[in-house]
């Protein structure tokens, strides 16, 4: 596993200093956390275009 599929993985189960539980629980809004979150992110679609394949645990993390 890379590390953007790391790091968004970590995001999607709300791990401990992860954005998504920091503003979930904490109303705050992490800098470095939402960077860290962003470029996976786009790390993650690059790596995916114009596939069919995207795990599970990718797709439901985006739902």
């Amino acid at each position: 596993m890379d590390d953007a599929s790391v790091v968004l993985k970590r995001e999607f189960e709300s791990v401990e200093e992860s954005f998504m539980l920091g503003l979930r629980c904490d109303l705050v809004w992490d800098r470095e956390a939402f960077s860290r979150l962003e470029r996976s992110m786009r790390v993650a679609c690059e790596k995916y275009e114009g596939r069919d394949d995207l795990p599970r645990w990718a797709a439901e993390g985006l739902r």
